[in-house]
């Protein structure tokens, strides 16, 4: 008799096991491509989610794991709208997102939502903490973290950002974080940054605002008169490029003539089909030029009298 219960009970265990791993695999995904773009403030943090999943047949639903105060929550599948809905949990917002429309197959996620769950204030400086549960493995990862306005890393930025990223970089006005993965499933990330200057320096900034501002009076009428013929000039070099190629050309310029074309995107929000349709429009004119650059592509710009052509 007791031979008979041991052989059912480690039956009913081993099927407890076997349900269990079914369950893992239901709610386990593959992303192709994974990228989160964060945006943040001075007091509210905004997401950007970019993925490309991977659904097998029979899959309807789809969990993302957002902060617990995340608002205006918006997802879209293949370019339309979804339905989803929010449940709140012990530090964390489950949104269950109706994928019913889904294909078999690779399929476009994107999703965004605002929060100031991970915005943190230390005196005069913020810290920025997250953590970024994804349900699956995403064999390409990208997270870029876009800081305050006036607000930089501090000179050991090693002591302050936590792990270590892959590049930093700007946008002309702010500082990006970002870091490129492979095989991930969950990421911790933590940033500290400080004003782009101390509070005590705050008197002198006035006072030398003040000392300068008689002389920029007078300096201002001299500087239009004297530069009012190169303003037209600057006209005419953007009035032959599209829209589009004044914000990659704008981009490049304030990054000393040169980036990457993965931050070339970050900063410019281009897709990558539109965003190598206008190098290759510049590159053809003399522009800009694209080296190869590991697995990606460095674009130059060209020397500016080229530019007007």
């Amino acid at each position: 008799m007791k031979f008979i219960f041991r052989i059912f009970l480690m039956s009913f265990v081993f099927l407890v096991m076997i349900c269990s791993s079914f369950s893992f695999a239901e709610e386990s995904y593959v992303f192709e491509s994974y990228s989160i773009f964060v945006d943040v403030g001075s007091d509210l943090v905004t997401y950007d989610y970019d993925i490309v999943l991977i659904f097998e047949e029979g899959e309807r639903t789809y969990d993302f794991i957002f902060a617990p105060d995340a608002k205006d929550v918006h997802v879209l599948l293949n370019d339309l709208p979804v339905e989803c809905d929010s449940s709140f949990e012990v530090g964390r917002t489950i949104v269950s997102c109706d994928m019913s429309l889904a294909l078999p197959g690779k399929n476009y996620v994107s999703a965004s939502y605002s929060s100031t769950y991970s915005l943190f204030d230390l005196d005069d400086m913020k810290m920025f903490k997250d953590s970024f549960d994804l349900g699956g493995t995403a064999i390409d990862f990208k997270l870029s973290i876009k800081l305050p306005f006036g607000y930089i890393l501090p000179a050991r930025s090693d002591y302050f950002v936590t792990p270590a990223p892959d590049t930093i970089y700007s946008d002309g006005r702010r500082h990006i974080v970002a870091w490129n993965l492979e095989n991930v499933y969950f990421f911790d990330v933590s940033i500290i940054t400080e004003p782009s200057f101390e509070e005590g320096d705050i008197s002198f900034v006035s006072l030398l605002v003040y000392v300068l501002f008689g002389f920029s009076v007078v300096y201002f009428v001299r500087y239009y008169l004297i530069n009012r013929k190169k303003l037209e000039v600057k006209q005419l070099v953007y009035s032959h490029l599209l829209e589009s190629e004044v914000v990659v050309v704008d981009a490049l310029r304030a990054n000393m003539g040169v980036l990457k074309q993965k931050e070339l995107q970050d900063i410019t929000s281009f897709s990558k089909a539109k965003l190598s349709r206008v190098i290759f429009n510049l590159e053809s004119r003399g522009i800009v030029k694209k080296k190869p650059f590991g697995n990606s592509n460095k674009i130059f710009l060209v020397d500016s009298d080229k530019v007007k052509n």
